[in-house]
């Protein structure tokens, strides 16, 4: 992988200078273990390593690299995760009682942005098919029917955007084209939490939000490139938002970056330029195949996944968490998730060919038993405060079995996913309780 990208040069010749480091970080570039000679790229924004948010060296010519492999309008990189992209989303169309049209599978990261915000979330439930067992996609026609309502009832005017998250963390993927096509006919803009799916651009099909139509959509690196944890992009496919971007990010990101985070974003870019798309193509062939092992052995698999990935949905086969841990740890797996729900494998150009080997054995043991199942729960809610109102309020913590009737006045959410199940501002009662307590939540805040 050549070293010839903008980033990795500034900080090579910022090394060969062998300048007094009177600055920023105090380690001051010293190999300490484990981190060995990788501190000394470890620097603060000083002459020559540019400054992300207002950047006109390196790390902007890196951000038009990523620009034209993402065939964007533009792209800009965040060293705050898809966090950070999804706040400045928020934050460039929020206004004085704005709402969002989201769906109910958004992640944490929304919900505390919008109450920060003072946007209100308008819900539209998951889809699910009868003999699916997780979250199911976000149907273009429920989109539909949600605006046409808030056409008829004049208050359309009061939501700022359409927000959709896709591929979700089970993978599963909406289909983004029509609910682009339905949002731009009411003219609002659709933004897609896309942190699962950066590699979906280098598919032979159109996966990527930006291929589809969405105007906004966040990608993180880490989770299926080469890229150190809290590397992620911010693209737009409208040029109306590229002098935004940089404005919004700053609202709610750090002002010390991390160069390290970013170097390795320099490096993905590297991979994208050589060879990264054959070997993100060979990794979903070898996954499909995994698909398939998986179908001929009874699973009932989502339909629309993300290819570069597994998910087995394990409620109605014979098997829960505690039993199937034990068979991924006997060959020797360590799974991204793992619920009596069901487990999710996550793969990456990065996996060695014993990974696929391990994963083929593992379902070479695999026995299914059909049997009646509770589907991954998706809990209708009571809405009783503004989001906003909740989460600012006094609070008390209390036993979540003492919590019924109570109002919620934070998120709650098991991470991963990520996806909340109680949202500030919803009253609590025995079934989200019951939940709460299943997932391993046992306190929650209330308003007082």
């Amino acid at each position: 992988m050549t070293d010839n990208t903008p980033l990795k040069r500034a900080l090579d010749e910022y090394i060969r200078q062998d300048y007094a480091r009177l600055h920023m970080p105090g380690h001051k570039g010293a190999s300490i273990s484990p981190f060995g000679e990788l501190m000394a790229y470890d620097v603060t924004e000083v002459e020559g390593t540019d400054s992300l948010f207002e950047d006109d060296g390196p790390l902007k010519e890196l951000e038009e690299i990523f620009t034209r492999l993402y065939d964007t309008k533009g792209t800009v990189m965040s060293a705050g995760g898809s966090t950070l992209c999804i706040q400045a989303m928020l934050r460039m169309v929020a206004k004085k009682e704005g709402r969002i049209l989201a769906g109910r599978n958004i992640h944490a990261a929304a919900v505390n942005a919008m109450a920060l915000l003072g946007l209100e979330p308008v819900w539209v439930y998951p889809n699910r098919k009868q003999e699916e067992r997780l979250i199911g996609e976000i149907s273009p026609d429920e989109i539909r029917s949600v605006l046409e309502k808030e056409k008829q009832e004049g208050t359309l005017d009061s939501l700022c955007a359409v927000y959709v998250t896709s591929p979700d963390y089970f993978g599963v993927m909406s289909d983004i084209r029509s609910i682009a096509q339905i949002a731009h006919e009411y003219g609002l803009p659709l933004f897609v939490d896309n942190a699962h799916g950066a590699h979906l651009h280098f598919l032979k099909e159109e996966y990527h939000p930006m291929q589809l139509g969405a105007d906004l959509c966040c990608d993180s690196l880490h989770k299926t490139m080469l890229a150190l944890t809290g590397a992620a992009l911010l693209h737009t496919s409208d040029a109306k938002y590229c002098p935004q971007m940089k404005g919004a990010m700053t609202v709610f990101g750090s002002t010390s970056p991390n160069y390290l985070i970013m170097l390795s974003m320099d490096s993905t870019a590297a991979f994208l330029m050589q060879d990264g798309a054959e070997r993100i193509q060979q990794t979903v062939t070898r996954c499909e195949e995994l698909r398939q092992k998986a179908r001929e052995k009874g699973f009932v698999l989502p339909q629309h996944c993300d290819p570069m990935r597994l998910t087995l949905p394990l409620a109605g086969t014979g098997w829960d968490a505690q039993s199937f841990r034990k068979l991924l740890r006997k060959h020797k797996i360590m799974e991204e998730y793992l619920s009596d729900s069901g487990c999710v494998l996550l793969f990456s150009p990065f996996n060695r060919e014993e990974d696929f080997k391990r994963t083929e054995a593992l379902l070479d043991e695999i026995l299914i038993q059909n049997q009646p199942f509770t589907a991954f729960p998706i809990v209708p809610s009571e809405k009783i405060m503004s989001l906003r109102e909740a989460f600012l309020s006094p609070k008390e913590s209390v036993p979540v079995e003492k919590a019924e009737g109570r109002i919620a006045a934070q998120v709650k959410i098991t991470c991963p996913p990520g996806i909340p199940l109680v949202m500030p501002g919803e009253r609590l009662h025995k079934e989200i309780i019951k939940i709460l307590k299943n997932s391993g939540i046992f306190v929650i805040d209330v308003v007082k």
